[in-house]
């Protein structure tokens, strides 16, 4: 595994850590960090996050997260004594989301085979 890969798994969990630790935010709500992506040069991450219960509150739980990155990137930096800390960008991730479209169509489908077989 490269350093780059290692360092993105690392502040991945730290970061998750700090969200589900110590933000007190409301609107973040319940937010687990599924990926992070360190670039080449170490200066941008980008973070996957999956939300639940997010229905209409999407934009401003992200927005909170926005909000809170100054405090992430402090915490990461007394955490994991990082010289640099990269600019921290928050991406929903749908891939629960079209998990769960996919398991639902596959059980309709199996639903539908098993009434065709009865008739």
């Amino acid at each position: 595994m490269n350093k780059i890969k290692k360092l993105a798994i690392d502040i991945q969990r730290e970061i998750s850590f700090i969200i589900n630790t110590k933000i007190k935010d409301p609107r973040i709500g319940f937010t687990t960090v599924t990926d992070a992506r360190l670039s080449l040069d170490g200066k941008y991450l980008d973070i996957y996050v999956s939300i639940m219960d997010k229905d209409d509150q999407l934009e401003k739980r992200l927005d909170a997260l926005k909000k809170c990155s100054g405090f992430i990137k402090k915490n990461l930096t007394q955490r994991m004594r990082l010289r640099n800390v990269p600019e921290l960008k928050f991406i929903y991730d749908e891939s629960i989301d079209r998990g769960l479209k996919i398991s639902k169509i596959l059980k309709e489908i199996n639903i539908n085979k098993e009434n065709e077989n009865e008739s």
